[in-house]
C-alpha cells in the first residue's frame, strides 16, 4: 500500500485529486497486491501437500489423469459396486476408516 500510495502522490502532481481518494486507491492497490500474493503461497502450499500424501507433483498427477486405462485394468460394475460399499467418503472426498 505504502508504495502505490508514493506513486500516486507522483502522479497526483500531474493529474490532481484529493487525499481520499489517494488512500482508497492505495488501499485497493494493496489488497489486490496481497490477494494475489496469498493465493500463490496457498497453491504453492496446496501442491506441496499432495506431494507429501502421494509422492507425486499436482502436475505429474494431472498427465497420470490423462492417460487413459485398458479395457482389462479397469474394474468390472461388480468390483466397483462392492468397493464403493467398503470406502466411506466425507463431503471433501477423503476416505475415511
Amino acid at each position: 500500500s505504502g508504495a502505490a500510495f508514493a506513486v500516486q502522490k507522483l502522479v497526483n502532481k500531474k493529474l490532481p485529486y484529493s487525499l481520499q481518494w489517494s488512500l482508497l486507491l492505495a488501499g485497493a492497490a494493496g489488497s489486490l497486491a496481497s490477494y494475489v500474493v496469498t493465493r500463490a503461497e496457498t497453491q504453492k502450499c496446496s501442491d506441496f501437500w499432495i506431494y507429501l500424501e502421494t509422492g507425486k507433483s499436482p502436475q505429474e498427477l494431472a498427465m497420470a489423469g490423462r492417460v487413459s486405462q485398458p479395457a482389462e485394468n479397469l474394474p468390472s460394475p461388480e468390483d466397483r459396486e462392492g468397493a464403493a460399499a467398503l470406502v466411506r467418503r466425507n463431503k471433501y472426498g477423503d476416505v475415511v476408516e
